[in-house]
């Protein structure tokens, strides 16, 4: 392994850790919506995971971990009443329209006492900032979403959804991409966009930008953690 990729790859560990530092899960129920990294990431810690997401693609790969699983929609959450002491959206609230997102909050408050929020800045270097762009444009393409939003705006929700902000912090991340994981990356997305239906356009426009961040480089934007309790 390269110099620059385990620069990357320890400052991906301390983000991570960073960002979970910032509330005692062990032994604590926790929601987590949308299934991924952050779900791994929470058993470690020693909480008591229930995952959910509406890709049966990943209920069917984390099944490995041997966690209750609910495949559904997050505004079609079977449960009403309190069943967890915590609910997580770790990066999926940008993924859902604008519109539903304070709903999403109020399912949050219903079963949980705390929410955690985690949600990437909309501004970075150049490179990240076109790419976060296209990645929006090429969602709206298909009717789909990929929202960023200030860290005012987050705030804000929470408090909307009937939370009183607890805390807010912010991770910065030091090391940039290094090349060979922004072409994993970049040929990951363009996989996934071929399968979503995304036109070939938005395609050549990723790979392009593939070329202008490798030689200029690309930084991944700043974390937004915020937490709230009833």
């Amino acid at each position: 392994m390269k110099n620059n990729d385990l620069s990357y790859f320890m400052d991906k560990e301390r983000v991570f850790r960073e960002i979970w530092s910032t509330i005692n899960v062990k032994g604590k129920v926790i929601v987590d919506f949308g299934i991924g990294e952050s779900t791994e990431f929470l058993i470690k810690l020693g909480a008591k995971v229930i995952g959910v997401d509406n890709d049966i693609g990943k209920i069917v790969k984390y099944s490995r971990l041997n966690i209750p699983l609910i495949k559904c929609d997050i505004l079609e959450f079977p449960f009403k009443t309190r069943v967890a002491d915590v609910s997580i959206f770790s990066f999926i609230l940008h993924e859902i329209n604008p519109k539903h997102h304070v709903n999403a909050i109020r399912i949050a408050r219903k079963i949980s006492f705390e929410i955690v929020v985690i949600e990437p800045s909309p501004k970075g270097c150049k490179a990240y900032a076109e790419y976060a762009k296209l990645w929006r444009e090429a969602m709206r393409n298909v009717g789909l979403f990929e929202e960023y939003r200030p860290l005012k705006y987050w705030t804000k929700l929470i408090e909307k959804g009937g939370f009183e902000i607890l805390k807010v912090k912010v991770v910065k991340w030091k090391a940039k991409i290094p090349n060979n994981v922004l072409e994993e990356i970049f040929t990951r997305d363009a996989e996934e966009w071929r399968r979503l239906g995304v036109r070939e356009g938005y395609i050549r426009r990723l790979l392009q930008l593939l070329e202008y961040a490798k030689e200029k480089g690309m930084k991944w934007s700043n974390i937004y953690v915020i937490v709230g309790k009833r």
